[in-house]
């Protein structure tokens, strides 16, 4: 059966923490890091309770090293006895030339999605995979390799084995409480004054990497408004009694047609992501020029009741003039206005520090 092989055996040997202070029961084990393995193999609670019982307790140490137990109630509570013996149980499990390739790439371009409790304990597999890197011919693929999904190589500064310490456990924090769906409270550094010195209130929705800045998308008590915090902008990060908000995707989020001429090589970047699966592309008369038509989520502006343009035309205004828009027309006034600020900007109609100090306030502000 799936729950008796050794990815499963795995599972269980890196689930369990480290230290009697954080010792867990099956159930809880099973409910909280195993829920995977019991969906993919259909078991029933009570089957796959008895299969994970089975390997834990082979596995247990009776001189008190190793992987321990200790009798609460009615129930046992399973805890290694020092990281050493996690570690070393760990390293049972070969570390493939594949693994340790995917490895090396999450370390190295994705790591700031990673919770940091759950990047520590990584570390005994990061390192093993350079290890096995390190003699391997797959560093061939790696030198070979650029991941540039901002279209320039530019990744993330942000890292957890450079980061402080108080960096990591506000990291950790807002982490904890969105998994856990607990509100917290925090000081906020904005360029929007209605956010800025202020002390939020917010039921955190979900973690999202956007455009290399690692935020929460948060319901904010106070404004009644859900939108995106930069999470290395917190600051005074404390629990917080009010109840949790939870969100409605539908509430934070519109779907809207978009409709746009491209030119063929932005067709070509199209469908070379997920939009291929939302485009529809009709060819038109003039060469290379194409009418681009799909569904877009935006989300909603945190200022007024409408969908925010700002995502989605730093994404578009990545193309310039190889795409414009036609509709939504929120979209195609916001490029507008952005093509005719850098007009006065590059023709020197005005001083460019002007235009550059006004943009943000222009994008919350309703268009005259």
């Amino acid at each position: 059966m799936k729950s008796l092989n050794s990815e499963f055996r795995n599972a269980i040997v890196r689930s369990i923490d480290v230290g009697e202070d954080k010792a867990i029961k099956i159930k809880d084990l099973i409910e909280s890091r195993l829920s995977g393995f019991r969906k993919e193999t259909q078991d029933t609670f009570s089957s796959f309770k008895k299969n994970a019982s089975r390997i834990i307790t082979s596995m247990l140490d009776d001189e008190g090293e190793g992987l321990c137990r200790v009798k609460k109630g009615n129930a046992y509570w399973y805890y290694w006895a020092s990281q050493k013996d996690k570690d070393d149980a760990v390293e049972q499990f070969e570390m493939s030339e594949e693994r340790a390739f995917a490895f090396a790439f999450i370390k190295e371009y994705l790591p700031e999605l990673i919770p940091p409790h759950i990047f520590s304990v990584l570390q005994t597999e990061f390192t093993k995979a350079g290890e096995v890197l390190d003699h391997s011919d797959l560093t061939k693929y790696l030198s070979k390799i650029d991941f540039n999904p901002m279209g320039y190589d530019m990744h993330s500064a942000l890292d957890h084995e450079s980061a402080t310490v108080e960096e990591r456990k506000a990291w950790q924090f807002v982490f904890d409480c969105t998994f856990e769906e607990k509100c917290f409270s925090a000081n906020y550094k904005s360029i929007h004054k209605n956010f800025d010195a202020k002390e939020l209130i917010l039921s955190p929705q979900r973690i999202v990497l956007l455009n290399q800045h690692l935020k929460v998308l948060a319901f904010e008590h106070n404004t009644n408004k859900t939108r995106y915090f930069e999470i290395g902008k917190f600051s005074d990060l404390a629990g917080s009694k009010e109840q949790f908000i939870a969100v409605k995707k539908t509430d934070y989020e519109s779907r809207e047609k978009v409709s746009a001429i491209c030119h063929t090589w932005v067709k070509s970047n199209f469908e070379a992501t997920s939009l291929a699966n939302k485009a529809t592309f009709t060819k038109l008369k003039t060469d290379d020029c194409w009418l681009v038509e799909m569904e877009l989520s935006f989300p909603i502006h945190f200022n007024r009741k409408e969908p925010d343009p700002f995502f989605i035309a730093n994404y578009l205004s990545g193309f310039s003039d190889s795409i414009v828009v036609l509709k939504p027309e929120f979209l195609k006034q916001e490029m507008q206005r952005r093509a005719a600020s850098l007009v006065q900007a590059y023709t020197a109609q005005t001083t460019p520090e002007s235009i550059v100090y006004v943009s943000p306030n222009a994008m919350t502000r309703n268009w005259s």
